[in-house]
């Protein structure tokens, strides 16, 4: 069984070897498409609109926060004040 296990490791070895090749070489090229995309799509008009619409919406959001943070305050503040806490 020595020569089966010596074939079997020999032509086993070569199609992992072949596989692991492809799926390497798929994964490099898949990567440095999506690499270049990635630099591409950022260079829109239109792209660029939509970023800009969410930071602006995310400003909001944050200003708005900090008012009702600033309300809430208050009003804790008030009702020790009553309470002579």
């Amino acid at each position: 069984m020595f020569i089966w296990d010596f074939a079997a490791d020999l032509i086993l070895g070569q199609i992992m070897g072949w596989i692991y090749g492809q799926i390497v070489g798929f994964l490099g090229e898949f990567f440095s498409m999506m690499g270049n995309m990635g630099a591409e799509l950022f260079e829109m008009s239109w792209v660029q609109a939509i970023v800009l619409f969410f930071s602006y919406l995310a400003w909001s959001l944050f200003v708005t926060g900090l008012v009702v943070a600033a309300f809430e305050f208050a009003i804790e503040v008030n009702k020790c004040q009553a309470l002579k806490i």
